[in-house]
């Protein structure tokens, strides 16, 4: 069994959130869909509404009516349609935002009381339910205590903008600014803690390792960054190509007027791969953070060690 109470150094870090996503990596997203798979479709729901509403209005009224007051005159005979609709979907990103962030803090949560996988969707549901007022609280804190700190990396940044030498740092700063709130939310979550002692244990954890840690966490940012972009740069190149066929053919735009088009599935689909690859790495940011968590942890506390005596205990 992965055992997240361990001492590790960098490489340890490293190979140990690979290792844990090779062994429960099914697991760990079959269970992350099913927790945010509902609200996913609805993304995807509205999301495509929105891509029906660029061909309807922007395509068709501006550029191929030639009608620049097509999305105003919309927007008046509209307004409260778009005014529900855009709430909702606002309503349904802040709810999968939050799914999102708490999933991992539940399932390594869960992972460490049933020494394993031994659990499934249904408990990670009850526990997300029995922690909401942590939630809502961590959240309605997080915004101050974020925007402060944010204000205060951005400043040290600036600063090791100015030189050549300070710039590969700053990827750092970003690395203690995650850690520190999500260290925060697993040790609220997994503690009887006050809000503030939890993000007081966070800021102290990120300092406790600087260099393996912190410098792990920045590696991973900077896998996940080229990836990320990789997927930009194929979705930039199919969207030109798409674009320069549209352009080559003198009926192009009416071509892609007539039906909800191949060319604006391509684009929808690619937008919603997009969209999900992010949620996904996201949390593999997580999951390595998390890992990080618990060995701090273990080498503050010594949690794992105190299991062991305990149960040798038990055994006379």
């Amino acid at each position: 069994m992965f055992q997240l109470y361990k001492s590790r150094d960098f490489s340890a870090y490293f190979h140990d959130t690979f290792t844990f996503l090779k062994q429960n990596g099914r697991h760990f997203f079959r269970n992350f869909f099913i927790v945010n798979g509902v609200f996913i479709l609805i993304i995807i729901t509205i999301s495509y509404y929105a891509f029906k509403f660029y061909q309807d209005i922007v395509i068709n009224n501006i550029i191929v009516n030639n009608d620049p007051n097509a999305i105003s005159n919309y927007f008046d005979q509209n307004l409260g349609s778009i005014i529900i609709f855009g709430s909702l979907a606002l309503l349904i990103l802040i709810i999968v935002s939050i799914l999102n962030y708490a999933y991992v803090p539940i399932y390594f949560k869960l992972f460490e009381k049933h020494q394993g996988q031994n659990f499934d969707s249904k408990e990670i549901f009850d526990e997300l339910k029995n922690n909401i007022d942590k939630l809502i609280i961590y959240i309605l804190v997080s915004i101050p205590v974020g925007l402060v700190t944010m204000i205060a990396a951005t400043i040290i940044s600036l600063i090791l903008a100015v030189t050549i030498i300070g710039i590969p740092f700053i990827l750092l700063v970003i690395a203690v600014f995650s850690m520190f709130l999500h260290a925060a939310l697993m040790e609220y979550l997994n503690t009887d803690k006050g809000i503030f002692e939890c993000y007081g244990y966070g800021l102290n954890m990120c300092f406790q390792k600087f260099f393996p840690a912190m410098g792990t966490i920045a590696l991973f940012l900077i896998i996940v960054s080229v990836f990320s972009t990789a997927i930009s740069i194929v979705q930039f190149i199919i969207t030109s190509i798409l674009g320069i066929t549209t352009l080559e053919d003198p009926n192009g735009f009416q071509t892609a007027i007539d039906s909800w088009s191949l060319q604006f599935v391509i684009l929808f689909v690619l937008q919603m791969l997009s969209y999900v690859l992010n949620l996904l790495t996201s949390a593999v940011i997580q999951m390595n953070q998390g890992i990080i968590y618990y060995s701090l942890k273990e080498e503050k506390e010594n949690i794992h060690t105190k299991s062991t005596i305990d149960e040798i205990g038990k055994g006379f």
